[in-house]
């Protein structure tokens, strides 16, 4: 009958239906900087001595202190450190600088802190810390942050308890003693340094060394990622919507500001409608999308502001990545 016809021929057309694959357009997170030169471990054995400065490869000096751990005499201590002091180094290990409440952070460096005991991680003492002392100068608009990677190895941040290092000449003992204090009173240690009588000059040598030793070194409360960071002042954020009709793997998006140390990146949900939202911006920002396709990269880099909604990834090498990623 007519009506049976009709039956078979809707049951053929669901079979065939069911049978067109639908196109998965999940992303895979990746790391498009998976073969570029990264920051290294820097590995310290500490065996069993009790104090030691330890002085990484780009500067940072750790002030270890064996009665800040909880540990046995025998036990033997190591340390790894890395140390992010450049833009680069922090957008190839994906160290994005914004706060877990989204807020924009500049970085003036990044290290990483960790210790351990045969093998085994330690952390420091309840109310003790570690003294770090960075190879630049702080600023009272500095704070220090620590930070959490998440399982899709998406940096943020939030503000950690530290005190900062101040010399003072004390004429009692007739040498430079270093004195905790708060941010907040960088500004009046530094100016009292300035104006200080001749036994300052006779024991420094010069303003500039004052400089050099007033405000650089931090007692931290904690180990692991910690930034030191200013927040950017109010920048504006924007949602983004793009079609990208090339298929890949993945994707990943990145957010760059010109003459600033700061970048965030986004992993979408979809490699096809990419969705980002709340994404701060500046007068002068910058979307690159990285796209990866049987290990072959794909990139675009777009100014915003210019009203594109569809992304063209071109194939690109792993050189010319590096390059449009330079300021």
């Amino acid at each position: 009958t007519i009506m049976k016809k009709i039956g078979t021929l809707i049951f053929g057309l669901l079979i065939l239906t069911s049978c067109v694959e639908e196109k998965d357009t999940r992303n895979n997170i990746f790391d498009p900087f998976q073969t570029s030169v990264k920051v290294e471990s820097q590995f310290f054995d500490l065996d069993t001595i009790s104090l030691k400065e330890i002085e990484g490869k780009k500067g940072t000096k750790i002030y270890f202190i064996r009665e800040s751990f909880d540990v046995d005499s025998t036990d033997k201590i190591s340390l790894e450190l890395k140390e992010f002091y450049n833009i680069s180094d922090l957008i190839k290990n994906n160290i994005q600088t914004v706060t877990q409440d989204n807020e924009l952070l500049e970085s003036s460096g990044v290290i990483y802190l960790n210790f351990t005991k045969n093998g085994e991680e330690i952390k420091l003492k309840d109310s003790a810390t570690i003294r770090v002392k960075f190879p630049f100068s702080l600023s009272e608009q500095d704070k220090i942050f620590s930070g959490e990677m998440d399982s899709t190895n998406q940096m943020s941040w939030s503000k950690t308890e530290a005190y900062f290092m101040v010399l003072r000449f004390n004429k009692t003992y007739q040498i430079d003693m270093g004195y905790d204090v708060t941010l907040d009173s960088l500004p009046y240690y530094q100016e009292l340094w300035r104006k200080q009588d001749s036994i300052y000059e006779k024991t420094i040598g010069s303003y500039e060394n004052i400089d050099k030793k007033v405000g650089s070194a931090v007692s931290l409360t904690n180990l692991g990622w910690i930034n030191v960071d200013r927040f950017v002042e109010k920048p504006a954020t924007m949602d983004f919507s793009f079609t990208n009709s090339l298929e890949v793997d993945g994707i990943v998006m990145y957010v760059l500001y010109d003459n600033l140390n700061s970048f965030t990146s986004y992993y979408p949900d979809e490699t096809e409608n990419i969705i980002l939202t709340d994404v701060p911006v500046l007068e002068n920002t910058y979307l690159i999308a990285v796209g990866i396709k049987d290990k072959q990269l794909y990139a675009q880099k777009l100014r915003v502001g210019d009203n594109l909604t569809q992304l063209s990834l071109q194939s690109i090498n792993q050189t010319d990545l590096d390059e449009l990623f330079k300021k």
